[in-house]
């Protein structure tokens, strides 16, 4: 069957450079199917879908939303919900392989935001000017490829029919590749971890996989944990091994690698099972030293690499993370142990380490022990939380746990 890609954009005021990734997406044996979101002009060729149906998607009136004041920013939103709407119903019934766009702040904006929308390897190319800079609010947590355009998208030159060619090449190249898939899926479990617990995570990660399952690791430095939560709300995730829920108290204390308030919630409320430790939340990043703000200063620190430093928390801080989490996870559908590393929750905490502090740690422990539900098992262990013998008998919990699951 011939792959469709939609190219989406404004028809309008990028006319020239869609026609022209249109006659390259059809040159590699591929269709293409137009969907104009343009609100500035008329669009310079008639697309497979126009824009006043878009907006229909959304619930709108094009017409009207034009004779009340055609300023983009307000209307852009609403044609990215309409073209949302569409593209989804449209892939549920496999009628597309792909997507590409191009812009600049107002298109590329556009065009993310209808990506976002869209499942986990189900391809995406974005064409942006925006490519070169912080392109994190544009990708979130999905896998956009972005191409960066050089000079700004407004007609067509020599470096111009270079991009966007060898874009509408990648987005067929995608769309065309066959992927090797084993011949029955195995459940999958998600491990959470950060570079200061990788070496508990391997070892997990083989444990799991030596029980004939799969294996998918996250790295929790704030999106990670938005990527798992993602995909469990997806069902693709069947049991979770949060073995660095270092990103909750990065959130409370306003650090990099800070997650959202949802964190640790989604698992929790649809019932999947989880395995919890305290990974990493001996520390609060944030850039070089002199970037630390001034509350956190004088305490013990570490330089993680040249960009980022470890700053040690307190017990206090570690205490409210505590209750933080018990109230986070207490309302769990499902079922959920917690394991505890008290000889370091990390490889910078261990004795010798650099931010090694017992105290601060047993505070975290009793506070939590206190707040947990008394069925939510608090299992401690006099080991490291990268000892091959704590991660897998956590992982051989968690392993129970999702067995009984399935």
């Amino acid at each position: 069957m011939d792959k469709k890609i939609v190219i989406l954009g404004c028809m309008d005021t990028k006319g020239e450079e869609y026609e022209f990734i249109k006659r390259h997406i059809e040159k590699t044996g591929c269709k293409a199917l137009t969907i104009d979101v343009g609100v500035v002009n008329p669009p310079l060729f008639p697309p497979d879908i126009t824009r006043e149906e878009v907006a229909r998607a959304a619930g709108e009136n094009f017409e009207k939303l034009m004779a009340d004041g055609p300023t983009r920013e307000k209307i852009s939103p609403l044609m990215a919900k309409g073209a949302s709407e569409i593209i989804k119903k449209l892939l549920a019934v496999k009628k597309i392989s792909g997507i590409i766009s191009c812009g600049g702040t107002q298109g590329s904006t556009l065009a993310a935001l209808v990506m976002q929308e869209l499942p986990v390897g189900f391809p995406k190319v974005l064409v942006s000017t925006m490519a070169s800079g912080n392109t994190s609010n544009l990708v979130g947590i999905k896998d956009i490829t972005m191409i960066f355009s050089v000079a700004d998208i407004m007609g067509l030159n020599m470096v111009s029919r270079k991009i966007l060619g060898l874009a509408a090449g990648a987005i067929c190249g995608m769309a065309k590749t066959e992927i090797e898939l084993p011949e029955s899926e195995r459940p999958l479990i998600a491990i959470t971890t950060v570079g200061i617990t990788t070496t508990g995570a391997m070892k997990a990660k083989e444990v799991i996989n030596s029980e004939g399952f799969d294996v998918i690791v996250f790295h929790a430095v704030g999106t990670g944990g938005r990527a798992m939560e993602s995909l469990i709300k997806e069902g693709q995730i069947n049991g979770v091994l949060d073995l660095a829920t270092i990103e909750v108290v990065q959130q409370m204390l306003g650090g990099y690698l800070a997650a959202t308030p949802e964190r640790m919630t989604v698992a929790t409320n649809l019932g999947i099972p989880q395995v919890i430790c305290p990974g990493a939340i001996s520390c609060n990043t944030y850039g070089p030293p002199e970037t630390i703000p001034k509350e956190f200063r004088g305490r013990q620190f570490v330089r993680h690499s040249a960009l980022y430093t470890n700053v040690r928390t307190n017990a206090e801080e570690l205490k409210a993370l505590a209750k933080e989490q018990a109230k986070r996870i207490n309302p769990g559908k499902g079922p959920i142990e917690w394991f505890i590393p008290m000889k370091g929750f990390c490889s910078y905490s261990v004795k010798g380490g650099p931010l090694y502090n017992p105290e601060a740690d047993k505070a975290y422990v009793e506070t939590l022990k206190s707040e947990l539900r008394d069925d939510i098992p608090v299992n401690i262990r006099d080991l490291d939380i990268n000892d091959p013998a704590f991660v897998t008998e956590a992982s051989q919990h968690l392993i129970a746990l999702v067995r009984k699951h399935l």
